[in-house]
Order: C-alpha cells, then structure tokens, then sequence
C-alpha cells in the first residue's frame, strides 16, 4: 500500500483537505495499475509530499526515489489547481516512474554502490519507458534527438564521478535531460531485441541492457 506523508516545508505552504484526498486517490488508483506490471514491489511504500518551487517546469512537480520504500514528492502549490490539480494531472505517470526505480534498486541512500555512469543513464531510460508505456505519458526527456547515438557515446565516456545534474537535468551547453534521453533509446533498442517490456528489465544490469541494445 502507498501511504502519502504530507511533510512540514519552510515555505509555509500546507496540504488542504482537498490535497490530501487527490493524492490518495491517485496513489490508490495507480499502485493497482503498477502491481500489474511491478510483481516484486514491496507491500508497503511512503510517499513523502511536500511543496516547494525545485520542480519541473512541465509538471510543477518532481519525484525521487529516496529509499526501497521510500518515494519523494515535491510539488508547486502555485501551479493552476494548486496541488490538487497538479496532483491528479502527473502525480500518476511520476509513481509509474519512481516505483520502477524501487523496484531496480535504482534510490539515493540503500541501494547497490554504483560503478559507472551508464547505471544512472539505464535506470532512468527503462524508468521514463515504463511510465510511457505502461503509464500512458509521453514525457519531453523521453523524446530523443536524431543524433542521440552522440550523446550515448558522450555519456559513456563519463566517470562514475561526473556531474549527475549537468549531465541528467540541465548541460551548460543548453541541453536538457541529456542521459534520460539517451538512456529512453537505449531502452527502447534493447526492448525491441528482447523483446521484453520495461517492467520485465527492471532487474537486468545494466551492462546487460546495454548488450541488448546492442550499443555494448
């Protein structure tokens, strides 16, 4: 069972009653859906709510996955509807997203050590190709550009040690989501040779997504 925590934040804002309900709702609605796909899920998951403007432009909202069990929410309270409306227009397609994550081990503190970049690069395409897929959004940092075969070579080339946000979020140079988009292409390559769905590489390596792909 998903169980919203609505957390105490430094702008002051708080969950309305109204808030509130819209998160379990989509919470509810959206774990039925995602057991289907996400057999190996744990039983018990928390959803961490709290409001702030760190989010994404898009969506005004942003989640993370913060633990096995652990989801981290962030929404805008000042995006139209306020955090209900935001709430029941993304909050769905983000779990689709952030429990793929759980279920790989792909999480900020609990996890497997990480060895290479690519880890991230892989976790994050399979993770944005299921909320496509199976969640039924169609995200921009799945949207890959025609030479994206450069910037996978980029992003190979990188240390375990680079910049995560420069290379997964904002690039000096202007691009956005450079590994989220390479990583959706990656998957989607091994996918088509495998066969497989998303859900069904959750717990593939990474080394082996990239041999499917046939990038390795």
């Amino acid at each position: 069972m998903i169980v919203p925590l609505f957390l105490d934040t430094n702008d002051g804002q708080h969950f309305s009653m109204d808030a509130r309900q819209a998160i379990k709702d989509v919470c509810a609605s959206a774990e039925a859906d995602i057991r289907v796909h996400l057999g190996a899920l744990r039983e018990d998951i928390e959803l961490a709510c709290q409001t702030g403007e760190f989010v994404i432009p898009e969506t005004g909202e942003v989640g993370g996955a913060m633990t096995p069990s652990r989801v981290g929410w962030t929404v805008d309270p000042n995006m139209p509807g306020g955090v209900a409306g935001v709430a029941r227009r993304h909050l769905r397609f983000t779990l689709f997203h952030e429990l793929h994550h759980l279920v790989r081990g792909w999480v900020m503190f609990g996890g497997e050590p990480r060895t290479s970049f690519m880890e991230g690069v892989v976790s994050e395409g399979l993770a944005t190709v299921f909320e496509r897929d199976a969640g039924g959004r169609e995200p921009p940092w799945g949207q890959y550009p025609d030479n994206v075969e450069e910037w996978v070579s980029e992003l190979r080339e990188l240390p375990v040690t680079a910049p995560y946000n420069q290379w997964m979020f904002q690039h000096p140079d202007g691009r956005r989501w450079i590994g989220y988009r390479a990583g959706t292409y990656i998957a989607d390559r091994a996918i088509l040779a495998s066969g497989r769905s998303a859900a069904e590489l959750a717990r593939v390596p990474s080394d082996e997504v990239l041999q499917m792909s046939g990038i390795d």
